[in-house]
């Protein structure tokens, strides 16, 4: 082939040749890594699927330059957040326990983003995302839905010092910020949903009971808690009676589990395992979307970012061990009250394509009555798919988005009013 991928797409739609040469112009991005990026996903798809007709590598490369674009414009609107420490905060206590040790307060500090509403709305969200993707990332096509109400908030771990009561600290100020600020000309006091999937649930569930323990719980308002393919413990991905894990996810965290955790190397080895065992699972989802398809520009604009993830540099697996030693460490959650807020569970008809069979977490949060015990406003619902070829997955927030999308519109207009 004479020309490259990017050059038949150039050639054989206006569309493209239109932006390209608007964003040379207005410099809104880099072009020729436009064109590199645009060469190598096709390259790629070619590798998978065969040769393909330059009819169908022009629509491929016309929907990959329109995803870029928007995802560069979105970007530009999410922006560094800190969320103000008040003179009464934890975090004044957290960072005076953490003086003398190898890290400080500041390090183990996770990236927190917010998006702004500029509308008059009094619910903002704040967004716990799993181990992987970021939460960025991870909650990248589900925006609209928390948008609707009020600014999102996204939190990020730290990669290399997590550390969980800096994670509450963070959380408990950005809830307190949202709770102090009162919208112009409206004299409305904010309260915002707290979401989180799969280990962000964990996350949410600590701070919960953490709040308890410190006697901090009347300090907040949350105007709802959203729970999303939970997993509390270790026990809900890995079966200690099996040697070898039936699931590639309990395969990748039993890894991790079973490494010496006070021998650098093990970790090193059981990190690189997990993250190749994450990363085939995701791009064998990837490979297997139609990429001519229009409607699925938005996951070709992430995709990217997503992978990433699994390229990261040596040192910074130590923060995602971490995170997993924490739930090595948690007990299973129990029928007892835990708080009254409003609370959606969305569970995936083929969650157990990823936990075990008796994954305590699901067993407890699928049961109504189970359910009420720990959240007596509490509500649980199955999000299916609409394909016969394809059923909603665990914590599938890119290739089944619009799906948790239906669900979260009706409770957080029903939860708002």
């Amino acid at each position: 082939m004479d020309e490259n991928y990017f050059q038949i797409c150039h050639r054989k739609s206006g569309r493209v040749r239109w932006i390209y040469k608007a964003l040379k112009l207005g410099r809104f991005m880099d072009t020729d890594l436009l064109a590199r990026q645009v060469d190598e996903k096709i390259a790629r798809i070619v590798r998978r699927r065969g040769e393909l007709d330059q009819k169908t590598i022009a629509q491929i490369g016309e929907n990959i330059v329109l995803a870029k674009v928007a995802k560069r414009y979105i970007e530009r609107r999410i922006k560094p957040h800190r969320p103000k420490i008040s003179k009464k905060s934890p975090s004044h206590r957290v960072r005076a326990e953490l003086l003398g040790r190898s890290f400080n307060f500041e390090q183990t500090m996770g990236a927190v983003y917010k998006e702004k509403n500029f509308r008059l709305k009094s619910h903002p969200s704040i967004l716990l995302p799993g181990f992987l993707p970021d939460g960025n990332e991870a909650f990248f096509l589900l925006r609209k839905c928390f948008l609707k109400f009020g600014s999102v908030y996204y939190f990020n771990y730290q990669t290399r010092f997590f550390h969980k009561e800096t994670i509450y600290c963070q959380l408990y100020d950005a809830v307190l910020e949202i709770n102090n600020r009162q919208l112009s000309n409206a004299g409305k006091r904010r309260a915002p949903f707290l979401v989180a999937t799969s280990f962000g649930c964990h996350i949410m569930i600590g701070f919960l009971r953490w709040l308890r323990e410190h006697g901090l719980e009347d300090n907040l308002r949350i105007k709802g808690l959203v729970i999303i393919s939970p997993v509390l413990t270790h026990e809900d991905v890995v079966d200690p009676a099996l040697e070898r894990q039936k699931t590639l996810v309990g395969r990748a965290v039993s890894h991790l589990i079973n490494a010496d955790e006070n021998d650098p190397e093990a970790i090193r080895k059981a990190m690189q395992k997990a993250k190749s065992i994450l990363s085939k699972m995701f791009t064998s989802g990837r490979d297997l979307m139609k990429f001519e398809s229009k409607d699925l520009i938005p996951i070709f604009s992430i995709e990217d970012d997503v992978l990433q993830v699994f390229k990261k540099e040596i040192e910074e697996d130590d923060g995602y061990f971490q995170r997993f030693l924490e739930l090595k460490r948690e007990s299973p959650l129990q029928p007892e009250f835990l708080s009254a807020i409003p609370t959606l569970v969305l569970l995936a008809e083929g969650e157990m394509d990823v936990l075990v069979p008796d994954s305590p977490s699901y067993n407890l949060l699928s049961d109504i009555n189970k359910l009420h015990q720990i959240f007596p406003n509490g509500t649980v619902e199955i999000v299916r798919s609409k394909s016969e070829t394809r059923k909603v997955t665990h914590s599938d927030l890119i290739f089944q988005a619009d799906r948790f999308a239906e669900h979260l519109d009706h409770w957080l207009n029903r939860t708002t009013r």
